[in-house]
């Protein structure tokens, strides 16, 4: 065979584990269990090659994605402990907490995985189960497999169960459920069965590349919860704009008490006050934050008992807002501030007590709906419109860099990068369609910093 022959063998050769090692993807059911109602599917190799591709075409996020760096703390890392499969497959058992999930993985190196038990500080419970409080990991061991979940007080029982369920009774889910999520195509796949909620199974997918994160999906409700359109206009030079129409009573029902108590008392007031039957949409326009100056005057005395004059000057950031609600029972919410002493009357305005942070007042004039807006407000441009259900737009390149210090480290770690952020969910005959988007800035940093 000449070299030409041998150079064409060896270039056919490369191609094929050039293919398997980035494009060939395996799946078995045997890791997710018979009664799943929810199962994520992580596609570990479109990731990779996403993450791979970007740095290629945008070499500069080498030095700030840090994505191939390994942790030098630990001479046993998971990854010399466990296998990365083709796809990572967390899910949720029906009848289990919401916030109870559970992933199998399966052991790659069984010297390496008893020395990381140690260097994690896993205690070991009985012959299979193991626990980490500091990672709050809780996990049962079969073999070479093992089920792995959060730490909780309710966790035993639950974990018993699906192990149980998936290594004694090998009830393993049906292939044309994972089917769904798998043929997705997508980075990250979400499969939730049809429920009290959903007609039929959906699939929420997740993508990303350099310019942006896109989550989308297309849900079928049961008959019996209804949506109601609207058109809404809308600047979109707003640092936010947003709306939504009045949910149904069946779909406001969803909320449960709880989560109404949640909600109001982080808007600090009662929401079924406002979102009431009759009304017809809600919208919130922040034209942007506004500085200004405020001076306080305070007195104190020098060694003499002379009255000294202490000018202190703040410089104080607000949001400039409108929020207006249209409807039958729209003015019903002016009714509650009242009766609950969130309005103090002026001599010309009705200044809403409700939001400290600025001024603000209502203006119950409009027929069939109410406004409340802030005093350093200026009307922009409608220049934009959306007809649909609910949207929001949010420009986080206009939020003044110094109130980022507000957000959890973590969320601005993430959000460091995106400028902007944007929401819509319409209907399509019985279809909810619904669409989510995390613009990046123009730059050649990735998306989000690993």
């Amino acid at each position: 065979m000449n070299k030409k022959r041998w150079a064409l063998l060896v270039f056919c050769i490369a191609l094929i584990v050039g293919y398997i090692k980035l494009f060939y993807k395996t799946w078995n059911i045997n890791v997710v269990a018979k009664n799943a109602d929810c199962i994520v599917a992580i596609d570990v190799k479109r990731i990779t090659n996403t993450v791979i591709w970007n740095i290629i075409t945008t070499p500069s996020q080498w030095k700030s994605g840090n994505v191939f760096s390994g942790s030098k703390k630990k001479q046993i890392s998971w990854k010399d402990m466990i296998e990365v499969p083709d796809y990572i497959l967390p899910f949720h058992i029906s009848g289990q907490p919401a916030n109870t999930w559970f992933v199998v993985l399966k052991i790659k190196d069984d010297n390496d995985f008893n020395a990381g038990l140690t260097v994690y500080h896993f205690e070991k419970l009985n012959s299979n189960e193991y626990v980490s409080d500091e990672l709050g990991i809780r996990f049962f061991r079969n073999g070479e497999q093992v089920l792995v979940t959060q730490q909780r007080a309710d966790t035993t029982n639950y974990l018993a169960v699906v192990a149980n369920e998936l290594f004694t009774e090998k009830a393993y889910v049906e292939k044309k459920k994972l089917e769904k999520a798998i043929a997705a195509k997508s980075h990250l796949a979400v499969y939730i069965a049809a429920n009290n909620f959903l007609q039929e199974a959906a699939v929420i997918k997740a993508n990303f590349d350099k310019k942006k994160i896109e989550i989308t999906s297309t849900l079928i409700p049961a008959r019996k919860y209804g949506f109601t359109e609207n058109i809404f206009l809308y600047s979109p030079n707003s640092l936010f704009t947003g709306g939504f129409t009045q949910p149904s009573s069946s779909v406001y029902n969803l909320l449960t008490d709880s989560t109404k108590n949640h909600i109001s008392k982080a808007v600090g007031f009662n929401i079924d006050s406002l979102l009431l039957p009759d009304n017809k949409y809600y919208a919130l326009d922040i034209e942007s934050i506004k500085s200004r100056i405020d001076s306080a005057i305070t007195y104190t005395y020098d060694d003499d008992f002379n009255k000294v004059e202490k000018k202190v000057v703040n410089n104080i950031q607000e949001p400039a807002f409108n929020f207006y609600a249209s409807g039958e029972n729209a003015k019903t919410f002016y009714t509650y501030c009242l009766h609950n002493n969130k309005i103090e009357q002026t001599d010309s305005k009705q200044f809403f007590t409700g939001i400290p942070f600025v001024k603000s007042y209502f203006d119950t004039t409009i027929f069939k709906g109410l406004n409340i807006t802030s005093a350093n407000y200026i009307l922009p441009k409608t220049e934009s419109k959306f007809a649909g259900i609910l949207f929001l737009n949010l420009s986080l390149s206009k939020i003044p860099a110094d109130l980022f210090k507000y957000f959890p480290d973590d969320a601005t770690k993430v959000l460091s990068n995106i400028e902007s952020i944007q929401l819509e969910a319409n209907k399509k005959d019985q279809q909810l369609i619904i669409n989510f988007f995390m613009q990046k800035k123009k730059n050649d940093l990735p998306v989000i910093k690993l």
